[in-house]
């Protein structure tokens, strides 16, 4: 359901064909909600069913044709009852602590390079998400700045105040996960220190958990 919000609500920056909504997809929205081509066409064909949005034919060049959608007062009400509902959450669905979870089948090193590789993602994401956030703050940011045309100084000031908020949130919730890691490798070591070969030792499969 929040893929809809999230087309709504990037159309209320400016109005984009199905290719422009993929490409923000592939860069800023992507790290708060992910969506492949297959997912946003058919979804903007409900919203368009459903009038939350106008979608109309514009030329490109000389010949192609590409199709441009804009939010409707109709979506507008949509999104802002959205927006202003309380928070959302997923349910608690979490495959690497699961895969966590069951690894005491595994042997030490295996455990190692589970924690190793959920720390580098997150420094990836990290040092992915903090450009981003950068060319927010110093008015680089293409889509922002779309955003931001014909607003107030104090709609301006918020506009960026809250994505500043949202990617603040992303990198410390990234820093957090690393320092998680760290700690567990750590401790992991220390494990492996104080049972030296028997930490290696086949597990028991028969016994209960």
């Amino acid at each position: 359901m929040s893929l809809r919000y999230a087309i709504l609500g990037s159309l209320t920056s400016a109005p984009s064909s199905g290719y422009d909504l993929a490409r923000q997809f592939s860069l800023g929205l992507g790290w708060f909600w992910s969506a492949s081509h297959s997912q946003i066409y058919p979804e903007l064909k409900r919203l368009e069913e459903a009038g939350l949005i106008d979608g109309s034919l514009t030329t490109v060049g000389e010949k192609l044709e590409k199709r441009v959608y804009s939010i409707t007062e109709k979506g507008l009400d949509e999104l802002l009852s959205w927006v202003t509902d309380r928070p959302h959450y997923r349910p608690n669905r979490d495959p690497e602590r699961l895969q966590l979870i069951f690894s005491d089948l595994a042997s030490v090193e295996a455990i190692r390079r589970h924690l190793r590789a959920h720390r580098d993602h997150f420094i990836q994401r990290r040092d992915r998400v903090r450009p981003v956030r950068e060319a927010i703050t110093e008015g680089e940011h293409e889509r922002v700045q779309k955003r931001l045309q014909g607003k107030s100084p104090r709609q301006r000031e918020l506009t960026i105040l809250l994505r500043e908020f949202a990617y603040d949130g992303d990198v410390e919730r990234a820093e957090l996960e690393i320092a998680w890691a760290q700690r567990a490798l750590r401790a992991l070591d220390e494990y492996e220190r104080r049972y030296g070969d028997d930490a290696e030792s086949t597990v028991d499969t028969t016994s209960s958990r």
